[in-house]
């Protein structure tokens, strides 16, 4: 069987890693389960940790920032402020000590943005890679009433969303992609993309409505774009979804970017948005904390069935786990 590049099907997950995951033991309050974005525990005085942990592999970019502000979004959106974060670099051989120094700045940089502080980790020069990789791990101290949990979702929750569809593609895109998109893009607008990896953080948003419990459920949509994040929440809390494409706003520098490499911005890496399930008594509480919240579509109960509504009114089903379109210009252009 020939994996393809990605996150492990869920499949996978399931049958493999999930069945695989030593002690059981009674501080782990929330456990790795498909869709969730991290895992929480009790320590001994009581206090409740969020941990999560993602790699950066798909970006030749800005891995520092990104290792830092993709795991506090995860972090985040369980309800946990930030607050302690590790890494691993893996350095290629080829690599000059300028490309450690600017991956080292960087993770320095955001972490102090965040009031985060860097604990441990391990850097190494590895033979076997072209890209530098970087996996990062964060801890925070849970802020809301209790773990907020992808798989707390409810049929009839509206399903909300901040800020704009493939934020963190968008800038890798126009960052790693540059020869490919030089005829077909204007530089202007490039270099607007670029600054997207600015807009990567959701920590701010997430807390304030961590602290007011107000999201039933909150997700940090990576890997599979906005619609990825929606199924994952769908298939956490044994849902359906109906969202439509019209609802998603789009930031014009990602349609103009994926028009020119034919590339879905749903399904499109989303770091930078935000994906919550909020009952329709609740909206107006979370738009007066959050201005900018747009209703997309509404949880519904499964045997409906996973609906997007495109623009023209036809209705795509989704079936299974949504593939990231970076991941398949990665591979369609021979890039990495």
């Amino acid at each position: 069987m020939r994996l393809r590049l990605g996150k492990l099907e869920r499949r996978l997950l399931e049958e493999i890693i999930f069945k695989r995951l030593g002690e059981r033991r009674r501080d782990v309050i929330v456990k790795p389960m498909f869709g969730e974005d991290g895992s929480v525990i009790k320590t001994w005085s009581g206090d409740l940790v969020v941990a999560a942990m993602d790699p950066i592999t798909g970006s030749g970019s800005m891995l520092g920032w990104l290792a830092v502000n993709v795991n506090a979004n995860d972090v985040a959106v369980m309800g946990g402020e930030p607050r302690w974060f590790s890494a691993t670099l893996l350095i290629p051989e080829n690599a000059g000590v300028e490309e450690i120094e600017r991956i080292a700045s960087e993770i320095h940089s955001a972490a102090k943005e965040l009031g985060v502080a860097v604990i441990t980790g391990h850097s190494e020069i590895t033979p076997g890679i072209m890209n530098p990789i970087i996996v990062g791990h964060m801890l925070g101290k849970l802020v809301s009433k209790k773990p907020i949990r992808s798989s707390d979702a409810r049929a009839g929750d509206l399903i909300v969303m901040a800020k704009t569809a493939g934020i963190e593609g968008t800038a890798i895109l126009s960052t790693d992609f540059t020869e490919i998109l030089k005829d077909k893009v204007p530089e202007k607008i490039l270099e607007r993309a670029r600054r997207f990896y600015r807009r990567i953080s959701v920590v701010e948003d997430a807390l304030k409505l961590a602290r007011r419990n107000i999201c039933r459920s909150m997700h940090d949509p990576t890997e599979g774009g906005v619609l990825g994040g929606v199924y994952e929440v769908a298939e956490a809390s044994k849902l359906s979804f109906i969202i439509y494409e019209d609802r998603i706003p789009v930031a014009s520098e990602t349609k103009i970017i994926c028009d020119a490499l034919n590339c879905d911005p749903l399904r499109l890496i989303a770091s930078g948005a935000l994906i919550a399930s909020i009952s329709e008594e609740d909206l107006k509480r979370a738009r007066r904390i959050i201005p900018s919240l747009r209703v997309i579509g509404r949880f519904r109960r499964r045997r409906m069935g996973n609906i997007l509504v495109r623009s023209d009114g036809s209705e795509e089903r989704i079936r299974d786990g949504v593939r990231d379109e970076l991941w398949r210009l990665i591979e369609e252009f021979k890039l990495g």
